[in-house]
């Protein structure tokens, strides 16, 4: 399943199946869509639109937030009850009911959110704008800041723009090719060199143990770990920049992109 421009939701089942453009209410731009524990989907994007399916997106439905950011940009739910959704200006929400209500969550940052990753309702990170990084262990009553120290590339400053969890180990992707990895659930981040500059958009991980990093100008990495903390770094479709990768998704060896220009790159042996 894929989202984009003005409503975009289309699904594709099986392999060699035809994509259907699924019939979605608001018209409006769609940044992402998850599913959460137990099959709710959820799809999310501009102007803070939220829609809900509980039949694998035959039928969805708007869910209101109170005050809607300008956009939302990224959702985790750590259990089938538990949901967080970021977006614009350092907005947050969480529901404890499975969606059907949604609270405002302060924060004390208002930069733009365009990451969030719970690893369980009460351990948390908010990540965007600027080196925005922010750490709960209370679900979101308390953040503390997390500091990263990287090495300056431009006079701005990097955005961090991607998580991506496994039940042991956080990754983090941002801008100039910035890519970190914490075994302590956000404690402390170690630094992966992926050997660019581009800005990275999305991550995750095989459960072959490689990492697929995706983002601008047809980026895309695959790094395969070696001893004593050194990855091995290869880009398999070569200097593709046909379009800017803005969502990555893995699975046990396959790795999928989805981009700008009405891009899907998956895998020919799926």
């Amino acid at each position: 399943m894929v989202s984009g421009y003005q409503g975009t939701l289309l699904r594709r089942k099986g392999s060699g199946g035809p994509w259907v453009r699924l019939d979605v209410p608001g018209g409006r731009d769609l940044y992402g869509v998850v599913q959460a524990p137990g099959g709710t989907l959820w799809a999310y994007g501009d102007r803070g639109i939220l829609l809900r399916s509980s039949d694998r997106g035959a039928h969805w439905s708007t869910v209101t937030l109170p005050s809607a950011p300008r956009f939302l940009s990224a959702a985790s739910f750590p259990d089938a009850r538990t949901g967080f959704i970021a977006g614009a200006s350092g907005a947050l929400y969480r529901t404890t009911d499975g969606g059907d209500h949604w609270a405002p969550v302060s924060l004390p940052t208002k930069k733009n959110l365009y990451a969030v990753v719970f690893l369980d309702p009460m351990h948390g990170l908010v990540a965007g704008w600027h080196q925005t990084l922010l750490r709960t262990s209370d679900g979101g009553s308390s953040w503390q800041p997390v500091e990263i120290s990287i090495q300056k590339v431009t006079r701005q400053k990097p955005s961090y723009n991607a998580f991506w969890f496994d039940g042991h180990r956080l990754l983090l992707a941002g801008d100039h090719g910035l890519l970190f990895s914490s075994d302590d659930g956000g404690g402390k981040f170690v630094s992966i060199e992926t050997g660019t500059l581009r800005d990275l958009y999305g991550v995750c991980q095989t459960a072959a143990g490689r990492v697929a990093v995706a983002g601008e100008a047809g980026t895309f990495l695959l790094m395969t770990p070696r001893a004593g903390g050194q990855w091995t770094v290869s880009s398999p479709l070569g200097a593709f920049h046909a379009a800017d990768f803005l969502g990555i998704s893995c699975g046990s060896t396959h790795v999928r992109l989805v981009g700008s220009k009405n891009a899907v790159v998956l895998p020919s042996n799926q």
